[in-house]
Parts: structure tokens; C-alpha cells; sequence
């Protein structure tokens, strides 16, 4: 196993357990609709989390080849996995605090989830920006990272249900685009390192 797998194996791991938490947490809520209503602001903001921590884990493995496995690194990585496991954590109610609607708990702790994000996106945009600046045009960075810190830091700041619906929306529509290839190629992803495509292995000869 190289440094880098392990590394990756971390963040496999951490993923999982969102995951885990976000499903199992939505499951209850479900059990629980009739004597506590659902609605719609939650199971969006778990879908943010869930679209965000999915584009997290995959600019990890973009970055597997300039990505230097050391104590920093590592530390780094681990506390940002612990903001967005924290994050989803919050997302549903933990404990049992008589909410009548899971829209009363969404308006008690969402600051903290898309405080959580935004914290970890500006470390993961801060840290990419230290070896490249983008040019004026690249669309994947002024769409995607530009867009969505606004998105993210308009949800922060939203006292507005029909704000904080547009600005989820707009976070995950972002999410969705970027990982669906529906942009032009990044020249400043390419200076970064950021590399989505799977390298063949040149040990292995091609199928006769």
C-alpha cells in the first residue's frame, strides 16, 4: 500500500460514516414523519452535505499525484474530515428535544452546517490557490469554487426560507454540474494537478 492509498483509505473511511449517519438519521426522521413532519429544508441540507463531502473525496483522488503524503497533511486532512463529519452530525437531530418539525431544528443548527462547509472549502480552496492562480476566463474555477462559496456563505447568512431554498439549490446544482463534465476543461486545474482521468498502468501490456 502506497502513503497515498493510505491516505485515501482515511477519507474512504470518513466518507462511509457520513454517509452512514446522514442515512440513518433521514431513515428515522422518515419513521418518525407522522408525529414530527419532515418538510423540505433538512433532506436538502443533508443533500448538500452529502454532494459537498462527494466533491471533497473526489478532489482528493485528483490530487493523488501531486499530493504529498506528510504529518501536515495528514493533521490537515483530518481535521477538515472531522468539520464535515461534525457537519453531517448536525444536520438532524441527535437527541430528543420535543422539535414538532425538523424545520425547527434546520433553523437552530444550519449557520453551524454550512459554517462547517464553508470553513472547509475555504482550507481546500486556500491550500489550491498557494500553487496556482487561475486566469480570468477558467471557468471551473470562477463557476464552480467562486459560485459556490457565495452559495454557501448566502445560506450562512439567509434568515430567509425562500433565500436559504435558492441558495441550497444553487450549492447543489453546482455540485451536480461539475461532477456530471458539464464544464470546459480548467487550465488551472491542470497547473494544480488535478487529474479525474485513471492512469493505465504502463506494466500491462493492452488486450490482443
Amino acid at each position: 500500500m502506497s502513503d497515498f492509498e493510505g491516505l485515501f483509505a482515511l477519507f474512504g473511511l470518513m466518507f462511509g460514516l457520513i454517509v452512514a449517519e446522514l442515512s440513518l438519521k433521514m431513515a428515522d426522521a422518515i419513521d418518525s414523519h407522522g408525529e414530527r413532519p419532515i418538510g423540505i429544508l433538512t433532506p436538502v441540507l443533508a443533500l448538500l452535505v452529502l454532494t459537498d463531502v462527494t466533491s471533497f473525496w473526489l478532489f482528493i483522488w485528483a490530487g493523488r499525484n501531486v499530493l504529498k503524503v506528510n504529518w501536515h497533511t495528514v493533521f490537515g486532512s483530518v481535521l477538515i474530515a472531522i468539520v464535515y463529519f461534525l457537519a453531517a452530525s448536525l444536520v438532524f437531530p441527535r437527541t430528543n428535544r420535543n422539535w414538532t418539525h425538523l424545520d425547527d431544528h434546520y433553523w437552530s443548527r444550519k449557520r453551524l452546517v454550512a459554517g462547517g462547509i464553508l470553513v472547509a472549502n475555504l482550507a481546500i480552496y486556500g491550500e489550491m490557490l498557494t500553487r496556482a492562480i487561475p486566469a480570468w476566463n477558467d471557468w471551473l474555477f470562477y463557476f464552480y469554487f467562486v459560485g459556490y462559496l457565495i452559495a454557501v456563505a448566502g445560506l450562512v447568512l439567509s434568515r430567509s426560507r425562500r433565500l436559504d431554498l435558492i441558495f441550497l439549490c444553487w450549492a447543489i446544482a453546482i455540485n451536480l454540474g461539475t461532477g456530471s463534465d458539464l464544464l470546459p476543461n480548467s487550465g488551472w486545474g491542470q497547473q494544480i494537478g488535478l487529474s479525474f482521468a485513471v492512469q493505465a498502468d504502463p506494466h500491462l501490456s493492452p488486450p490482443q
